[in-house]
């Protein structure tokens, strides 16, 4: 089936199934919900969050809804999946970010005539896993990319139908890469997806003892160690500048609060004048030592209250000047 774009070239049109969760697979979902059909969303059950245990939706099942696409939430990938797949006859099944091992059984039923295709904000075999982004920050690496994949049974594993570069500014942190790589994704996926249907594409099989991994992130990495050097530090904050974000801890009438640092930088001049974690004032500056160099202190959001501004803190707090954060 065709359909006839602006321009009256004559454009293959698509129907797939899409498997995400995240907010990185929910651009990608309502970017193609412009161009193509979309018949069946899949995506996570809704999960307890917040103090009061809430039942939360995924982004991805936010936007169905919104979209008014057909969804479906299925608590295993079973027969039941596999049911729902053959009814819809898809030309392609897409994943991006659907948070879930998709077991050997369902990629290669023969009840599915249909491939999985996955979506990975990295250029693999390097970085596979969850954390693609994340991880190419706290490296420091200065480039990442798209690979677009055939999906097998390992983890990120298939075979590579697409990569693109792109390179890392070392201001970049999680958001902007995010949007970088979508931009990247959006701008390449549908007219790749048409070209391995039409054949016109090969794919290729990964270097596997190039492989490299990423690990799950969890809340308490966002805990400041001073013994590392500033630059290590930076590279934290720009991956977690989302979640978990990077958090230290300050003693203040013998009671421990949280402090997350929300903006900081690198100080040009490296220097050891304190002992690591020691907060100091300098040519106007707020800074606090770390192993090798300082890192600038510009707004922090201390526990139980709004982001502010450094120096409003310290006019409410004198004593975090020359204390030590642990």
């Amino acid at each position: 089936m065709t359909t006839k774009n602006k321009n009256n070239l004559e454009i293959k049109t698509l129907k797939i199934i899409f498997m995400g969760t995240s907010f990185f697979a929910k651009e990608i979902l309502e970017n193609l919900t412009k161009k193509i059909e979309v018949a069946l969303v899949v995506t996570q059950p809704d999960k307890l969050a917040g103090r009061k245990k809430n039942l939360k939706p995924s982004e991805v099942k936010k936007m169905a809804l919104k979209k008014k696409l057909p969804l479906i939430q299925p608590r295993k990938l079973d027969q039941c999946f596999i049911k729902s797949i053959q009814e819809i006859k898809p030309d392609l099944i897409l994943v991006a970010s659907y948070g879930v091992i998709i077991p050997k059984k369902i990629i290669d039923s023969s009840e599915i005539s249909t491939d999985f295709i996955n979506i990975h904000p990295s250029l693999l075999p390097k970085l596979r896993g969850s954390a693609p982004i994340q991880t190419a920050l706290l490296k420091n690496l200065k480039k990442t990319g798209l690979t677009i994949i055939k999906m097998d049974a390992g983890v990120d594993t298939g075979d590579i139908i697409l990569q693109k570069e792109l390179v890392i500014n070392k201001k970049d942190t999680y958001p902007i890469l995010e949007k970088k790589l979508l931009k990247l994704t959006n701008d390449n996926l549908l007219r790749t997806l048409q070209k391995y249907l039409d054949k016109k594409i090969q794919s290729k099989p990964q270097n596997h003892r190039r492989a490299s991994f990423t690990k799950i992130i969890k809340k308490q990495d966002g805990l400041i160690s001073w013994n590392l050097e500033a630059k290590d530090i930076y590279n934290k904050f720009r991956a977690y500048y989302l979640w978990p974000q990077i958090y230290t801890f300050w003693k203040n009438k013998k009671k421990l609060k949280k402090i997350i640092l929300t903006e900081i930088k690198i100080a040009d001049k490296t220097n050891k004048e304190f002992e690591n974690s020691f907060v100091y004032e300098k040519e106007g500056e707020i800074l606090i030592q770390t192993q090798t160099g300082s890192l600038i202190l510009k707004k922090i959001k201390p526990e139980g209250k709004k982001e502010m501004l450094i120096k409003d803190f310290i006019n409410g707090y004198p004593g975090f000047l020359g204390s030590y954060l642990e």
